[in-house]
């Protein structure tokens, strides 16, 4: 999918060293060393409730020689093993259609999780760059909103006709939630359209304390 992620993405990845991505070949990352128990990975040790644990989904570690090397948070919230089937179905994609997408591991870091329906994908990326990072790059074309109280924003990148996306704040960076139309969509559909539905529906997966 075209991920309108890659509006925050792109100057974040201009700003590490370009060997630092931490993903496998096809989107696979490494598994927990025993995928029949909860994961063990930095992220999911940090979690007060129990992970989806299949192996497929689990983040990578966040310990390498760029994180180490900053003063950044680790990530709680993993898109991927947080947010159960009842939610992405209720925020209106197809549960089955969970896939890790490409973590991002370095100097700053996001994880991953993308999800489908006939009319439109969904990415989202939980991630520690700041908040302060993300109004300097997308301020100019979003506007401030709220989802379920929390600060957010809604962005409409000029570059990305069809995407649109709500940034919500966390404490060690923000949650991007980003709709992309498929082709299936009618010409002139507003991809905005329904969007803080789904943020309204994901936002309680990050947790209270995140």
């Amino acid at each position: 999918m075209t991920g309108i992620r890659n509006s925050v993405l792109a100057l974040l990845i201009m700003t590490v060293t370009p060997l630092a991505v931490s993903c496998s070949p096809d989107n696979d990352v490494v598994p927990p060393a025993n995928p029949g128990q909860a994961n063990t990975s930095s992220a999911a040790t940090q979690s007060p409730r129990p992970t989806l644990t299949d192996s497929k989904l689990q983040p990578p570690p966040q310990d390498n020689k760029y994180t180490s090397s900053t003063a950044r948070p680790k990530i709680v919230f993993d898109p991927c093993t947080w947010i159960s089937d009842e939610t992405i179905q209720r925020a209106g994609f197809d549960p089955t259609s969970r896939k890790r997408g490409r973590d991002l591991i370095a100097e700053y870091s996001f994880l991953t999780c993308n999800f489908s329906a006939p009319l439109r994908d969904l990415a989202v990326d939980s991630g520690n760059a700041t908040w302060a990072e993300n109004l300097a790059k997308v301020g100019t074309y979003s506007e401030p909103t709220t989802v379920n109280g929390r600060e957010a924003l809604l962005v409409r990148d000029p570059e990305v006709r069809r995407g649109c996306q709500i940034d919500v704040r966390t404490k060690v960076g923000f949650v991007q939630i980003a709709v992309d139309l498929t082709d299936r969509a009618a010409r002139g559909t507003d991809p905005c359209a329904g969007i803080q539905d789904v943020a309204t529906a994901i936002e309680p997966e990050i947790g209270k304390d995140n």
